[in-house]
């Protein structure tokens, strides 16, 4: 981004001490305080660097990006960029001892959600527990030990202070209690520059995450303020923030050609229409002269976003118009969606005929999906399938008939054969379809459906392929796809979005696309729903204003006929 460097700019470069940087979305405060940091490496002593952390690994790969263009190599290397999670795991690495007199170990999330689906009580007492009692440590415990250790130890204090003349906080509105903890210790040792966007708050659901967050440092720290406005680098010809902040305000909408508002009636109208709004987003990108759009989906809530990838893979009509299937990627939670496949890899391990170690085998991966979904969403449903299905693993093996009867179905099918025919596609398929033989066991057929958004199938394909061809079966097809999802797991954390790519609001924070499409379904994912908010919804305002502001250049918005208006004025 070229940034015209005006009176405030070369301020707040100049400005010594703490600072607060405030601008909306776009109005360069990542490119600023780049150029600040540039400024401070001259002075910087042998073994010193610049802090800058943030939230995300989306965000860290644009400041990391911006700085290609604004940064020589030595200054990059000066500048350490992480999130607030690394740096405070890091801490706990180094200094963790301080905190009982014994080291401490960090619980990998995979590693938590296990033990997680074992406990029966308060997860969030037990993980304090194990932080204090056992120096185990979950994700949500970073934060706390690490201001614990640099709150109370001058030594690391002044060893961070040492190392990090200039520390930046990036979206510092959405800081919790914690890390707000740590970055005033911190502020004790060193400067400290924080960029925020009050109207960006879009977390304060969380009962640690304060919208006066930005007031409370401000008596704290005392720091200088500049406010960069509404200045938007991002789509500065488009109209797309002034229409943004007028949803955010409740104020009368601007017009402009680079927001569409499109209307559907329900039920009939809504794929079709949905569908249409998303390809010609793309069209009309490319007719700006974006060859390879890459346009954002965004919803409210990771079920309709699975909803809205189904209606992408099929063809529907609008207007007489056929709309074919839209390549797409999902970015979401993908756990129970790996661990459906590893039931799908179970069901191809069968036998011609009836083997009861590998349907004992899949049923036990049955039980593991149901723990899976208790500990990421307690429920009684779940927790009793979880048992129930754990009993019915040790009910075939021991040679009984299970009580539950989506498993005595699958023995049924079992029992009766199943052939594959060495064609990993089809294969795949005809097991996964065996998923739907009860009710109870659906929601495992749907998250099977959804692998194929990992960007993993021809990867997939071609393991299965190798172990039909090794043994004309798909023995240790399990091992191969958990092995297989893990590693593309891995790579799509550090994948920028391209294409077409859906997820829920709240995961856009931070990212950019050049187009994006928000849909309301009439009952699911509602813009403002009295049954969760008060009118005027001011905190759907700010989520829904966070999604507007991701767009370079075009937005459209799909509603329902009869909807609440996005604006009263």
């Amino acid at each position: 981004m070229n940034l015209d460097l005006k009176e405030i700019h070369q301020s707040i470069i100049n400005q010594t001490g703490h600072m607060l940087v405030k601008g909306g979305p776009g109005s360069g405060k990542t490119t600023i305080a780049l150029l600040k940091a540039k400024a401070r490496c001259k002075g910087l002593e042998p073994g010193q660097g610049i802090l800058f952390l943030s939230f995300s690994r989306a965000a860290i790969r644009q400041i990391l990006g911006r700085s290609q263009d604004l940064l020589k190599n030595e200054e990059r290397r000066l500048i350490q960029v992480k999130t607030y999670h690394l740096f405070c795991r890091e801490i706990l690495r180094g200094h963790g001892r301080l905190l009982g007199g014994f080291p401490t170990r960090i619980l990998t999330p995979k590693g938590e959600r296990l033990k997680k689906s074992f406990f029966e009580g308060d997860w969030e007492a037990e993980q304090v527990r194990l932080a204090q009692v056992e120096g185990i440590y979950c994700f949500d415990q970073f934060a706390k030990g690490a201001a614990m250790i640099v709150a109370e130890s001058e030594a690391v204090r002044s060893m961070y202070g040492d190392r990090f003349p200039l520390i930046i906080v990036d979206e510092f509105q959405d800081t919790d209690e914690d890390q707000w903890r740590l970055i005033k210790s911190l502020a004790s040792v060193t400067d400290v520059v924080c960029l925020a966007d009050p109207e960006q708050c879009i977390f304060d659901y969380r009962p640690t995450v304060s919208f006066q967050r930005i007031n409370s440092a401000r008596v704290t720290l005392g720091f200088a303020e500049f406010d960069l406005g509404k200045v938007n680098h991002r789509s500065p010809q488009a109209g797309i923030l002034s229409f943004a902040d007028a949803v955010l305000n409740n104020e009368e909408l601007p017009k402009t050609s680079n927001v569409k508002i499109v209307q559907y009636y329900w039920p009939n109208g809504f794929d079709s229409v949905f569908h249409a709004a998303v390809h010609f987003t793309i069209a009309l990108l490319r007719k700006k002269g974006i060859h390879n759009p890459c346009v954002a989906v965004l919803t409210k809530s990771n079920r309709h976003v699975a909803q809205l990838s189904a209606i992408l893979q099929d063809t529907h009509v609008y207007k007489k118009r056929e709309i074919k299937p839209i390549p797409h990627d999902v970015v979401w939670d993908a756990n129970l969606s790996a661990s459906s496949a590893e039931i799908v890899g179970s069901i191809l391990e069968w036998r011609t005929e009836f083997d009861a170690r590998t349907v004992s085998d899949t049923l036990a991966c049955l039980s593991r999906y149901f723990r899976l979904k208790n500990a990421e969403q307690h429920s009684k449903v779940a927790s009793k399938l979880t048992r129930q299905f754990a009993e019915a693993s040790e009910a075939v093996i021991m040679g009984r008939l299970p009580r539950i009867q989506a498993a005595r179905n699958m023995v049924e099918i079992a029992s009766n054969g199943i052939e594959y025919r060495g064609d990993p596609v089809s294969d795949w398929r005809s097991a996964r379809d065996i998923l739907r033989v009860h009710k109870v066991i659906n929601d495992v057929f749907r998250s099977a459906s959804m692998v194929r958004l990992f960007q993993a199938t021809d990867v997939l394909s071609k393991a299965l392929s190798e172990l039909w061809l090794e043994s004309g079966s798909y023995i240790e097809a399990t091992a191969t796809i958990r092995k297989v999802l893990n590693h593309e797991l891995l790579l799509a954390l550090e994948r920028d979005p391209q294409g077409c790519v859906l997820m829920n609001l709240h995961k856009c924070k931070g990212k950019e696309f050049d187009g994006v499409v928000i849909v309301e379904g009439k009952f699911e994912s509602r813009f403002f729903d009295e049954k969760r908010e008060h009118p005027p919804y001011n905190r759907s305002r700010r989520l829904l204003r966070v999604g507007i502001t991701r767009a370079r250049n075009l937005v459209t918005i799909v509603r329902p006929q009869g909807a609440n208006q996005l604006t009263q004025r």
